[in-house]
Formats: C-alpha cells, sequence, structure tokens
C-alpha cells in the first residue's frame, strides 16, 4: 500500500507541474533568464547558473552533456529525499504485523471506547516506529526541483542571439540530428520532427520499464517477507484492494501518456532531461533495493 501511495504521488506531481506550467506554455509567458521578474526565478537562477557552469566546463558548449551533467547532480543532490522515502517505506514494512495485529484485537468493535483505544495503539505504534504524516509529503519535495528545470529548459532557448546576463547562445545544441533547442512548433524537416517523435517515445518507454521493474521487486520484497507463513494464512487482497491496484495501473499509464504528450509539445531538451531522469531514477532504485536489507537490519536494531 506504501508503494501504491508513493505512485499516487508521482502522479499529483507530474498533474500538478502539467497544470502550472500549462501543458505547453500557452498559459504562461517565458522571459529570458534576464533578472528576478518572478516568484519561478528564484528557482531559476540556481538551476541556470550550473547548467551555464556545466556548459562552460565539463560539456564542451555541448547542450545535450550540460543536461545530462546537471541532471545527475540535481538528482544526486536529491538523493536524502528518495533515501527518507524509502527509509519510510522500511519502517511501515517492519510496522505492518504489528499495525495487523492490532487492527485484528478492534475488529468489530465500533464503540467510541474501543476505537478511542485503538487510536491510541496506533498513535503508539506510529511513535514507536518514528512514522509521521509529514513523511506523505517528502515525495513532494521533487516538484520544486523539476519546475525549476522545466523553467530554465523553457527559457534558455530564448537567450540565444541575444546579449542577456546569461547567454547560451554559445552552447551547441544539436544531438543526432536534432536541435535541442526547438520546440514542436520550430520544427523544420521531416527528420527533425521523427527526432521529436522518438525522443518522447524513449521518455515513455523508459517510464513504463522503469515502473514495471519497480513493481516486480515489491512483489518479490513481499514474497521474501511472507515465505515463512503458510499459504494459508497469508492475507488476500480483498475486492477494494484489486480495484484499487487496477486504477493505479490505470492511473500510471495515464501518467506515462501525459509525459508523452508533454514532451511532444514543450521544448526538445524537456525530453532529454526527463530521459536521463527515467534511467537515472531507474538506477537508483536498484541501488537503494541493494542497500534495503542492511538498512532494514539496522531499523530493527534500532527500533
Amino acid at each position: 500500500m506504501r508503494e501504491k501511495r508513493k505512485y499516487l504521488y508521482l502522479v499529483l506531481l507530474v498533474a500538478m507541474s502539467l497544470f502550472l506550467t500549462s501543458c505547453g506554455g500557452g498559459g504562461i509567458r517565458y522571459t529570458p533568464i534576464d533578472g528576478f521578474k518572478s516568484g519561478w526565478d528564484i528557482l531559476v537562477w540556481p538551476m541556470a547558473f550550473l547548467m551555464y557552469g556545466i556548459g562552460k566546463t565539463v560539456a564542451f558548449n555541448y547542450y545535450s552533456l550540460t543536461i545530462l551533467f546537471a541532471t545527475i547532480i540535481v538528482r544526486t543532490l536529491a538523493w536524502p529525499i528518495y533515501a527518507k522515502t524509502n527509509d519510510l517505506s522500511l519502517k511501515m514494512k517492519l510496522m505492518a504485523p504489528h499495525q495487523a495485529k492490532i487492527e485484528a484485537k478492534y475488529a468489530g468493535k465500533d464503540d467510541p471506547i474501543s476505537q478511542q483505544r485503538k487510536q491510541m495503539e496506533m498513535m503508539q505504534l506510529f511513535k514507536k516506529y518514528g512514522v509521521g504524516p509529514a513523511g506523505c509529503l517528502l515525495p513532494f519535495l521533487q516538484l520544486p526541483i523539476f519546475l525549476a528545470f522545466f523553467q530554465t529548459l523553457q527559457r534558455i532557448p530564448l537567450t540565444k542571439g541575444s546579449q542577456y546576463k546569461l547567454d547560451f547562445s554559445f552552447m551547441n545544441g544539436r544531438i543526432f540530428g536534432l536541435d535541442l533547442f526547438d520546440t514542436r512548433g520550430d520544427v523544420v524537416g521531416t527528420y527533425q520532427w521523427w527526432g521529436v517523435v522518438v525522443l518522447a517515445a524513449l521518455v515513455g518507454i523508459t517510464q513504463v520499464i522503469s515502473q514495471i521493474i519497480a513493481t516486480r521487486r515489491q512483489n518479490k520484497m513481499k514474497r521474501e517477507a511472507q515465505s515463512d507463513v503458510p499459504a494459508y494464512r497469508q492475507p488476500q487482497p480483498d475486492q477494494m484492494q484489486k480495484q484499487t491496484e487496477i486504477m493505479m495501473k490505470i492511473m500510471l499509464y495515464f501518467m506515462t501518456a501525459m509525459m508523452v504528450f508533454f514532451v511532444y509539445q514543450s521544448a526538445a531538451a524537456l525530453g532529454l532531461y526527463w530521459l536521463v531522469g527515467n534511467i537515472y531514477t531507474t538506477l537508483q532504485g536498484y541501488v537503494g533495493h541493494l542497500f534495503s536489507k542492511k538498512r532494514e537490519e539496522k531499523l530493527k536494531k534500532r527500533i
């Protein structure tokens, strides 16, 4: 259930991002990076300076390498958010058997006194394992990072050929014949158009693969956790849980479709950022899984 909530937060994250950025820029007029003119600039300027510095040094003036390095750096700096979220999942996993006992203890007891005692025991259990409502907000901390990247990538092309405080016209934006500075409306020629389509498709494919790997890993961990429990004693999903799983799958694939459409409508650079981000997230999940066992043992000892 915890993993489903995380996916739901991710869906909401993308939906909010699409809303706040007006799904392709129809409701926002982007201005070059030439000064603090709106609240977004608080997020844009640090990201723009980072990309400018990377482009001038280790990226050798290549826009594609700048996006690659910037994505890796920012995602790595944001790793503590992922680690905290993963810790919360492990705590919920360790807490689940005790929570189930409390649920079974008060099953069918709907009187106010019993419900009050149940709430008190649940609160004590949550306090013991260090689980609080604030942990549910951790995934939303990624929203400013995405918005900063989105705004920066949308504004960078507007600096080309002009003298602004940060002029990115020195960058070579071409990769495999695709100009990352272009949006769909700027695309000229069949080859360039197909480049945008292929990039959007790769974003969708890597997102689906990342979801499948995460789901399989989750199911494997669930089976391992119940390996010493006889099959007849293992909890079976009820009808509501099955419907929830179906709804989550629909929402996840709908989110992927939104991402593909969003990449197709926006600057081509955004597609490369999302593609690199999807690959990084998949590797991040693998690394996190390798350390989960050790972290789980440490949490057991500490709790």
